[in-house]
């Protein structure tokens, strides 16, 4: 009997063996493309999902395997760090991208993401905005790729914030490619080569940001149909400064006032514009024709921008998100007849999600409110000076993140632990804070779960601050935007995750999953290395 049993475990292993070898085993596929669409938190898919036609989003829900609980597992969920986590592996604490901005000490300056020199020279003419990937401190799935096929394979990202492309490509990209304001042009840096594609500037002479920066954004439907949105006049809105707040939105006026192109981001011309370009580059860069697999990541930034003035439960966002559906259908009908579904696995997510307008919730009596970190430092900066005397002892405050003076306090031979920690007492007396954590504990305690798991995954000893805060749920910082993401709580963390193509099966999957599992799956759909630091596993019932 016993021998029985032991037989019968062996052949149900084997089962499960041979149907993971036999997934991962057969033929890979040509493409892999990453479809990021920034700032879409889980509860829009089904707050929208009756406003989707049948060939977008949906059809990506009706034939792939939609993950429904999705999270990011750390405190600071800002794009820069989303983008990193998808394709590294790892959260920021190990890959570096610990926020969209952050203090560097040596330099003594707030530096981006995404730093590289200002001036980039390319096809001998000189412009601003010239990023790189640099600061990324580990490899990404684009690296693995390159590195697995010997350069044979092309690694491409594209999105109109140049954060989530430079990021999402990784180090070894051939290009990264965002949205210049000046000009509506898309252009790339001399981290990547010193001349422009000849395809891309054939591109940008067709001048399509000339036709959508001359067009009228009327809303899709009768502003009776959305139903699930506040009113198109709600006071829970900016609108476009100085100018209006109600349909319709006339893009040629909003030029003038800027003297360029820059408001194509904020409308769904802009995820648009994103998507013809997208179907450019498979065209012209000849993606997924042969057996070297390439890599592709297409980041939606459009709605990011537009919640800055609108919020996420506005009219616009709505009518964003029903035209970026719209954008998505033509974008799979491209691949159905270019690549063939079955020649392309798709991932669909999103870098973070965002907070509602705190002037919203509190009209609907939920604790929320504004934190001004700039009183807030101000404040402190006196307490500490009655501390321990006159002196600057905040050199920054940065992405909730306080840097403290540390050669003032070496100077005075002041513990640095004794005045983090009195930091950290001082701050969390303000309305608003929940947490406070201090470097010094962050790094000599090994947290498992809630909170300050959280707040430590956000961690990087050399480039975070002194003392980390959380802000309550509900609250956010005070800025010249409605909401914005970088907190710890759902709103921000939960995400949809949908797989797509090749011998993807749909289903729908309850289990909770780490956003850091997207780039092994893709490692362990190749067969090739997952990304050097990766903590993340592959999430193998997507064809099971």
């Amino acid at each position: 009997m016993k021998n029985k049993k032991i037989i019968i475990s062996l052949i149900f292993v084997s089962l499960f063996f041979s149907k993971t070898i036999l997934c991962a085993e057969h033929e890979k596929p040509k493409l892999v493309i990453g479809i990021v669409v920034e700032q879409l938190r889980y509860e829009m898919i089904n707050r929208y999902y009756d406003v989707l036609c049948e060939d977008g989003i949906k059809r990506l829900i009706n034939e792939g395997a939609f993950y429904n609980q999705a999270y990011y597992n750390y405190v600071l969920t800002t794009s820069g760090a989303g983008s990193a986590t998808i394709v590294s592996g790892v959260t920021p604490n190990v890959h570096g991208i610990i926020s969209d901005n952050w203090y560097n000490d040596l330099e003594e300056k707030e530096i981006s993401c995404i730093e590289g020199s200002r001036i980039k020279y390319i096809n001998g003419k000189v412009s601003f905005g010239n990023f790189s990937p640099k600061n990324l401190l580990t490899s990404t799935i684009g690296d693995e790729i390159k590195l697995a096929y010997n350069d044979s394979s092309k690694v491409i990202s594209i999105g109109m914030n140049p954060i989530n492309s430079v990021i999402s490509g990784g180090r070894a990209a051939d290009y990264a490619f965002w949205f210049e304001d000046d000009n509506g042009e898309w252009v790339t840096g001399n981290y990547y080569t010193d001349s422009l594609p000849k395809w891309v500037e054939k591109f940008n002479n067709k001048r399509f940001q000339d036709i959508y920066i001359n067009r009228s954004w009327t809303s899709f439907f009768p502003l009776d149909n959305y139903d699930v949105s506040l009113n198109d006049n709600s006071e829970f809105e900016f609108g476009f400064s100085h100018y209006r707040k109600t349909f319709p939105y006339e893009l040629s006026f909003l030029k003038s006032r800027s003297s360029d192109y820059k408001y194509i981001k904020y409308t769904p011309f802009g995820n648009t514009y994103t998507k013809d370009f997208a179907t450019t580059t498979i065209i012209e860069e000849e993606l997924g024709k042969d057996e070297y697999t390439d890599f592709l990541s297409v980041n939606f930034s459009a709605n990011s921008y537009l919640g800055k003035y609108f919020g996420p439960r506005s009219v616009e966002t709505e009518d964003m998100f029903v035209r970026l559906d719209r954008d998505i259908a033509h974008f799979l009908k491209f691949i159905d007849d270019n690549i063939g579904k079955e020649n392309v696995v798709i991932y669909f997510t999103s870098d973070h999600g965002v907070a509602e307008v705190p002037d919203y919730l509190k009209w609907k009596k939920i604790n929320s409110g504004i934190f001004n970190g700039e009183k807030a430092m101000s404040l402190l900066d006196s307490y500490l000076q009655i501390l321990y005397g006159e002196g600057k002892w905040i050199n920054e405050y940065c992405s909730k993140q306080i840097y403290l003076n540390r050669k003032q306090i070496d100077k005075s031979n002041i513990s640095r632990r004794e005045v983090q920690e009195k930091v950290v007492d001082f701050m969390t007396q303000f309305n608003g804070v929940a947490n406070a954590l201090s470097a010094s504990t962050l790094q000599t305690t090994n947290f498992n779960s809630g909170v300050f798991k959280l707040m430590q995954n956000s961690f990087n000893q050399k480039r975070s601050g002194d003392v980390i805060i959380n802000l309550e749920s509900g609250w956010i910082e005070r800025a010249n935007k409605l909401s914005t993401s970088g907190s710890g709580y759902n709103y921000d963390r939960h995400v949809p995750l949908i797989w797509y193509g090749w011998k993807v099966k749909n289903k729908s999957i309850d289990a909770t999953v780490d956003m850091t599992d997207i780039a092994p799956t893709i490692s362990w759909i190749l067969g090739i290395s997952n990304p050097n630091a990766a903590n993340g596993k592959p999430l193998y019932n997507i064809c099971e």
